[in-house]
């Protein structure tokens, strides 16, 4: 009996031979390496940059335009970031300390979005009786016109060769010029946060003899009082 090779199927392609897998270790070329290293140093060079131009802190600004003499409650409230205000920062309130402004008398207007500083509230309860008062100055005799809402400025009265402080602390509420450069020479309208004595003296020097207005923001108050500047 004559022996005979099996029939084979042509049409049936051979299986291929699956690769064997490599680690994840052995797929990684020197560039991927490289690029990977370059991410973290870029990481750390953002953050010791972060670190250089100080923290981000969180503090209280008005949500809205607010008037003077309105008692403060949670909507009156927002709160934004800011940088490092370096010195300023004394003067802002930090968000966490919002609770405790509820029901203060807020004593000058402010716009909304701006920080609410210490120096604009006043104790529960208390009573505003603040007027607003204006004044027309040269610039020379108004700080040289670098004044802004916000401010705290004097009075100064000069009459019969006698200066004296008439008024001191006082809120600026605004600022207005003609030009948007001031210039000495040029007129200002500055609004004065006053109560009722201080608009009086104010109005009764401003008659008698010239004013000019000091910026005191952060200063003590002065003493008051005639002193003579004959020579």
């Amino acid at each position: 009996m004559a022996l005979t090779e099996p029939a084979t199927r042509r049409d049936e392609p051979a299986k291929p031979v699956a690769p064997a897998r490599r680690s994840l270790v052995s797929r990684l070329s020197i560039g991927h390496v490289v690029m990977i290293l370059a991410g973290l140093v870029a990481i750390l060079l953002n953050l010791a940059f972060l670190r250089s131009i100080g923290e981000v802190n969180e503090v209280v600004v008005a949500a809205i335009d607010l008037p003077a003499g309105i008692e403060l409650e949670a909507e009156h409230f927002a709160v934004a970031e800011i940088g490092d205000a370096g010195s300023l920062s004394a003067a802002l309130v930090p968000a966490a300390a919002e609770a405790g402004l509820y029901g203060s008398i807020l004593a000058r207007p402010i716009g909304g979005g701006e920080p609410i500083r210490r120096s604009d509230l006043r104790p529960a309860g208390t009573t505003s009786n603040q007027r607003e008062f204006s004044i027309e100055l040269d610039a020379a005799q108004a700080a040289g016109g670098r004044l802004a809402a916000g401010d705290v400025v004097d009075v100064i009265a000069t009459i019969n060769a006698e200066s004296f402080y008439v008024a001191s602390t006082i809120d600026v509420v605004s600022i207005t010029s003609d030009n948007s450069t001031l210039e000495v020479g040029d007129d200002l309208i500055i609004v004065l946060n006053v109560d009722d004595r201080q608009a009086l003296e104010i109005a009764s020097a401003q008659a008698a003899g010239s004013i000019a207005v000091v910026r005191s923001t952060g200063a003590t108050p002065p003493a008051t009082g005639p002193r003579d500047t004959a020579p």
